[in-house]
């Protein structure tokens, strides 16, 4: 039986080892991070990452471009991940262990703050106060990006991805994640403040097969929380099943979208 209380999933005790390997092979989130920081001269300059997560080649990419790396993460185990991948980079750790609606830094300690998928996994109450944190600490940009799961869809193979987004928001509904987030920058930010210099960029793929490998670590996360974490024997059945289906017989689809939004202050 599910809990009926909403929990914010990254605050929980243990993350599925499945979760903690799909974060290290992200790779699609990590290229629309590199493009638009790629932007600004980042030389000399200092880049806090919250909600980092325990991939490495993020933090490579900004120490090869002269710059500090700060990872920022609630969870102990996840900025530990990301330490023992850096011990063989050669990138200095500076991870904090920290809650992002409370930033242990002063105002404009960071000439850039890079902030990815955390505003849709944190209960809705809070976003306000997490957007609020990023900018307070902010120098000079502050980059957001969140998925936005309205532009999940296949051409090939509608009823298969359709039954991938129904089990995903079940998991979704009960950790209080905002799977189209992407689409609502502009409403979080009026509440925030209505004079924000923002502008939003959509990075958008090709339906295509290729796309399958991440769909499918997506799959094995979702399994072992609805396993091991929410008990729900039905759900973690139904993961399984899509993952043996997609991996017998991959189908063509488009991933969700990432919005980014470029705060300039």
């Amino acid at each position: 039986m599910i809990s009926m209380e909403n929990r914010e999933f990254y605050t929980q005790k243990e993350i599925p080892e499945e979760e903690i390997e799909r974060l290290k092979q992200v790779e699609y989130p990590n290229l629309v991070s590199e493009t638009l920081l790629s932007d600004f001269d980042l030389r000399g300059k200092s880049v806090l990452d919250v909600g980092a997560g325990s991939n490495v080649k993020f933090a490579e990419f900004v120490f090869g471009k002269d710059a500090k790396y700060v990872p920022l993460d609630i969870r102990a185990d996840i900025l530990g991940a990301m330490k023992e991948g850096l011990e063989e980079t050669g990138v200095p750790f500076y991870g904090v262990r920290a809650d992002v609606k409370s930033l242990p830094f002063t105002d404009g300690e960071f000439d850039i703050v890079h902030q990815r998928f955390v505003l849709m996994n944190i209960a809705p109450n809070s976003r306000k106060q997490a957007m609020q944190e990023v900018l307070r600490v902010g120098k000079s940009n502050v980059l957001l990006l969140e998925y936005n799961w309205r532009t999940l869809t296949s051409s090939e193979n509608p009823k298969i991805i359709e039954r991938f987004r129904n089990s995903a928001f079940k998991i979704f509904n009960r950790f209080s994640v905002e799977p189209f987030m992407g689409e609502k920058f502009e409403e979080l930010f009026t509440e925030v403040d209505l004079n924000l210099n923002f502008s939003l960029r959509h990075f958008k793929r090709e339906e295509s097969v290729a796309n399958i490998p991440e769909l499918i670590l997506n799959l094995r996360g979702f399994y072992q929380t609805a396993r091991d974490i929410l008990k729900d024997d039905d759900l973690a059945k139904e993961f399984k099943k899509l993952i043996e289906e997609l991996e017998k017989s991959p189908v063509k689809f488009v991933p969700p979208e990432i919005v980014a939004a470029i705060i300039k202050k």
